[in-house]
């Protein structure tokens, strides 16, 4: 064998180890529990979050979420020049009771960032809470509007 067949071996060595081993993944049984983990995984990121409706006007964003059960003191609201974060620290207590106490304890964050396409004017939001619905009045900054002459 020449250098130069030795020197294509090497390099197609490593190629065809990936290739075999891709065909062992796909080819055998996943380990159990691997096909629940990756549900879990992509699953929770719908409960990571939670829904929002963006109305625009020619002044201002209305944005309003959902966020049933949380409390106003569990929110969060960062404001920048084009986009608000929402976040809410999810806490649920449960009692049990069947012939013995059981207390379940559940924490979690929700929070979603929404961007907008004209600048904020930050210093005149407001936000309003009630009923598990969170509505915040997003005032737009004008700018000069120059004619071309």
């Amino acid at each position: 064998m020449t250098s130069s067949e030795k020197n294509n071996n090497r390099r197609i060595e490593p190629f065809t180890h990936f290739i075999n081993k891709m065909d062992r993944l796909f080819s055998e049984r996943p380990p159990k529990g691997m096909l629940q983990s990756l549900d879990d995984f992509f699953g929770s990121a719908k409960e990571r979050s939670f829904p929002v409706d963006v109305h625009e006007t020619h002044s201002e964003y209305t944005l309003t979420a959902t966020l049933p059960g949380i409390a106003r003191s569990q929110i969060s609201i960062d404001v920048l020049a084009h986009a608000v974060t929402i976040t809410a620290k999810h806490v649920d207590r449960r009692h049990k009771n069947q012939g013995m106490f059981q207390k379940e304890v559940s924490a979690g964050t929700l929070s979603r960032t929404i961007s907008f396409p004209k600048p904020i004017d930050e210093a005149k939001v407001t936000a309003r809470h009630r009923d598990g619905i969170l509505t915040l009045q997003l005032p737009k900054i004008r700018g000069n509007r120059i004619e071309i002459h």
